[in-house]
């Protein structure tokens, strides 16, 4: 079973445009911490030291503790029904996170 987080590629400003912005994939299983910067960032820590992935940057603060914990709820839920999945999003609108099996039937 393999859970996939999407995660930006690198720390971007809010003015990035969505086109300039780069992803990649993390092994939900290599996470061992999440925070919040205080300034609309979501960040995960990883198993290596000192590495880092930006989740996402939301447009308030106040809705990155929302966005890191809708992602925790499908990563939970995603643990549950077992199996591998891909848990993606566009890096700031709550409403963009999905959950997909992977691979696809």
């Amino acid at each position: 079973m393999t859970i996939l987080v999407q995660v930006l590629e690198q720390g971007y400003s809010h003015s990035t445009p969505w086109q300039q912005r780069r992803y990649q994939f993390v092994d939900a299983a290599h996470i061992v911490g999440l925070r919040l910067d205080g300034q609309s960032g979501v960040w995960l820590d990883m198993t290596r030291p000192g590495e880092s992935h930006q989740l996402a940057l939301t447009p308030s603060p106040d809705l990155s503790v929302y966005f890191l914990m809708r992602v925790f709820d499908d990563l939970a839920n995603c643990e549950r029904q077992g199996g591998s999945w891909l848990i993606g999003h566009d890096g700031s609108n709550l409403e963009s996170i999905t959950a997909t099996r992977f691979p696809m039937p």
